[in-house]
């Protein structure tokens, strides 16, 4: 089995999630939309198509996992659920994008994470009691991110040591992985788990629990700690 039934059967292809989906814009191709996806995942799971089929390889690769299609869906399908089975089975070994495998085999060793961080100068605090999850990608493409944050909630704490979350393996075929890299790093993060990248706070919070994990907007309004002026 490579699917959680439940999960796959829920889909009445309604189409709702057709004008969502980012690839099914640019393509207008029914398997480049999540209902067409997960046709082709039911075709996977009855062996009406063999992994190595052409248009099974392209769409599991082709698919952004975005997660739009989610919210308009009114079955409640879990897609992106879906997408991470699909590619744990359709992506393994050698069958994995090597830049997939380049990237995870960096992001999972925390010392070159915090190298990054040495170069690229990410935000950096302590000892207070929620904490501002740097990210693996961000804190070194994206430093500015993390002290623009730091700037407007100075109370956040910023451990250094965070190591990854695990999202990344989670979308590239390892899901196994990526849920124990997000409880390994819940491990390292005092408190409340602040995040300023979308698909890092949702793979926390499916691993951790909504309560611990939350965007950095939310996090702002919940406490009224919006700022004034430029940040409006």
């Amino acid at each position: 089995m490579i699917f959680d039934d439940e999960l796959l059967e829920r889909c009445i292809s309604c189409g709702f999630c057709l004008p969502a989906c980012p690839t099914y814009a640019l393509t207008g191709e029914e398997a480049s939309s999540p209902r067409g996806r997960i046709t082709l995942m039911r075709a996977l799971e009855t062996g009406q198509l063999e992994p190595d089929d052409p248009t099974l390889v392209e769409q599991s690769s082709f698919c952004l996992g975005c997660r739009a299609c989610e919210p308009v869906c009114p079955a409640g399908v879990q897609y992106g659920n879906l997408l991470e089975q699909w590619r744990d089975h359709q992506w393994r070994g050698r069958d994995r994008p090597w830049l997939a495998r380049v990237l995870m085999a960096v992001v999972a060793r925390r010392w070159l994470l915090r190298l990054q961080g040495l170069v690229r100068r990410h935000a950096r605090a302590r000892g207070r009691a929620e904490s501002l999850m740097l990210g693996c990608v961000e804190r070194g493409l994206y430093p500015a991110v993390s002290r623009a944050a730091l700037r407007i909630a100075p109370d956040l704490n910023v451990p250094a040591n965070q190591g990854c979350c695990g999202a990344l393996h989670a979308h590239n075929g390892e899901s196994g992985r990526g849920a124990e890299l997000a409880r390994e790093l819940g491990k390292r993060l005092p408190g409340t788990i602040v995040t300023t990248a979308g698909g890092c706070a949702a793979h926390l919070a499916a691993q951790l629990g909504r309560d611990r994990v939350k965007e950095f907007s939310e996090w702002l309004l919940e406490r009224n700690a919006w700022p004034d002026g430029q940040y409006r």
